[in-house]
């Protein structure tokens, strides 16, 4: 019920429009029902040879009916459609939010194919539940109450009737079909999720999949999950052709025992013969209101299902924090990380353990060890993607736990071994650093980032698109792009992790050399497994096994014969 209630909360701004919207719905088939009532009354009256005046009100009625049907038809669609469209975008613009505020520690077990089809297909299916799932419901309870009503005044029997057969179709084969359906409709939307995952991991790793001849079995892979789909496709539109044929059974049978309790009504000229075409007629109508409501059971499954998730994406993240009031200029004199502890899940061994050190402008700070050390998660921790286990990390006096987590990382550059770039030109690429920069700015940090032959050579200058995903750059072309966005963001703190990672020893070295040339009066925290230039680090800390094994200046590590100066050695040999 909670999951109905949050998407009913999407509803509350429309609420006179969908109100209108299901006055319009029960108009139309109001007014269906409203002609061929008068049309059974025009025919059966018309055989008995009245008077031309007596049949004008019917006359009338069924071209009032008519025209007012396509009328109102067409005004329910236009309204319920234009709530549906608007309730969609709200849940879009919700779900952004919610996933763009979301640290990404919450999002790190979710595959990319598996988020691309919540913000798609989920989504998507939750258009079903305004149009096809809440009006419906409303207008049938509203129409089959009238009609029964209406007929119960010719005999109390024949509204009961009506009303059970209403019900039949109207509640409990719709309940039937929500129990049936329920785990059909989890298993389909699983299976999407699946094949929009592997779909994408097989776009994003083609290259390499056709270099080692697996593409094919990759893509055998996918289309077993679609057929997989279509057996859970197959299963659900069965059940649908099921509920359409029970309906039509109940529709039938209601009418024959409206017709069986009804002649001898008639033969005891309790009601007329006339009264009888328009019961049945106007009982036969009424069940358009029910027609849809099994299907609508279906469509509520789908939607609560992709409902659920949505909602549980950032459900962690909804906890109302509150954060210190800051003053614009105010600016942090130093990092200060003391006794930091953490660890991925509660009971997970510690990634980092016991860590302590102090960041200030103009100080640079490094951070080597084996892989799996700890040393990327120490970034995330600084940068608020992940919160501390115990421990805490204060920027000037602060506890950095108050404070907003975007203002946070607004005292922070990044440049890490693995630059995103987005599928759009160099300018598009380079405002994210700042929206506010001109072409004359972008130029000259790039001309700083050493980036000026580059552009020079670009066939749109700044308008060159990058390709996809920044593909159409070198390694060392996509860490000087990355570069030049932090000399635009121009912050106090420069976070560099293996940011010259996998590139020739030439290229590396000139992109080393340019961050520190740049970078001198900024405080400097370097990841890196290179110990070509920790000699210009101010401090370092050797990590193993989330701890510092050892700390200190260059020389000082190097003289003293421990893990730091083996690790020299072994690289001094690996390069000679």
């Amino acid at each position: 019920m909670s999951t109905i209630q949050k998407l009913l909360q999407f509803l509350k701004p429309f609420f006179w429009e969908i109100c209108l919207s299901v006055l319009l719905g029960i108009a139309t088939i109001s007014a269906g029902i409203g002609m061929l009532g008068t049309s059974a009354f025009l025919i059966a009256s018309a055989a008995l040879h009245p008077s031309i005046s007596e049949l004008q009100v019917a006359i009338v009625g069924v071209r009032f009916f008519g025209i007012s049907r396509a009328g109102f038809r067409y005004l329910e669609r236009l309204v319920s459609h234009s709530v549906n469209l608007r309730v969609l975008s709200r849940l879009r613009e919700w779900f952004y939010d919610r996933v763009e505020a979301s640290p990404p520690a919450e999002f790190h077990t979710l595959k990319a194919g598996d988020l691309l089809n919540r913000v798609m297909g989920d989504l998507e299916v939750l258009e079903n539940f305004y149009v096809r799932v809440v009006s419906p419901v409303v207008v049938a309870f509203v129409v089959a109450a009238g009609v029964s009503l209406f007929i119960g005044t010719y005999d109390a029997h024949l509204g009961l009737i009506l009303a059970a057969g209403l019900t039949l179709n109207g509640i409990i084969l719709p309940i039937l079909s929500i129990l049936v359906t329920r785990p059909l409709a989890k298993k389909m939307l699983e299976m999407r999720s699946n094949l929009s995952a592997r779909t994408v991991e097989w776009l994003q790793g083609l290259e390499e999949l056709q270099s080692s001849g697996a593409q094919n079995r990759w893509a055998d892979g996918i289309l077993d999950k679609g057929k997989e789909g279509g057996i859970w496709q197959t299963r659900i539109s069965t059940l649908n052709g099921i509920n359409s044929g029970l309906g039509l059974l109940i529709l039938n049978l209601t009418l024959l025992v409206l017709l069986w309790v009804a002649i001898p009504l008639v033969s005891f000229e309790a009601i007329s013969g006339v009264s009888l075409a328009v019961i049945l007629l106007m009982g036969m109508a009424s069940f358009e209101s029910v027609a849809n409501l099994p299907q609508a059971a279906v469509m509520l499954n789908s939607s609560l299902e992709a409902a659920k998730r949505i909602f549980e994406l950032g459900e962690d993240h909804q906890v109302v924090r509150t954060f210190d009031a800051l003053p614009e200029t105010w600016m942090p004199n130093r990092i200060d990380v003391k006794d930091l502890c953490f660890d991925y899940a509660e009971g997970d061994n510690f990634q980092l353990k016991d860590i302590s050190f102090s960041l200030e402008p103009g100080k640079k700070l490094a951070l080597v060890g084996a892989s799996g050390s700890g040393k990327t998660s120490l970034v995330n921790l600084i940068l608020q993607f992940w919160n501390p286990r115990e421990g805490r990390i204060s920027l000037g006096q602060m506890d950095a736990a108050r404070i907003d987590p975007y203002r946070v990382r607004s005292y922070f550059a990044v440049i890490s071994q693995n630059t995103t770039l987005f599928s759009a030109s160099l300018r598009e690429n380079l405002l994210l650093a700042d929206p506010q920069a001109d072409d004359q700015k972008l130029i000259q940090t790039l001309k700083l980032a050493e980036l000026e032959d580059w552009l020079d050579r670009l066939p749109q200058g700044l308008g060159t698109w990058l390709g996809d995903q920044g593909l159409r750059l070198s390694g060392g072309e996509r860490q000087r792009v990355a570069i030049a966005r932090a000399l635009l963001q121009d912050r106090p703190y420069l976070l560099l992790d293996e940011p010259v990672e996998n590139l020739d020893p030439v290229a590396a070295k000139k992109i080393m050399t340019t961050l520190f040339k740049l970078f001198e009066k900024r405080g400097v925290l370097l990841i890196t497994h290179d110990f070509s230039w920790l000699d210009r680090m101010d401090e370092i800390l050797l990590l193993q096994n989330g701890e510092i094994l050892e700390r200190g200046t260059y020389s000082d590590l190097a003289s003293q014969g421990g893990r730091f100066s083996d690790l020299k050695v072994l690289q001094e040999q690996s390069l000679a």
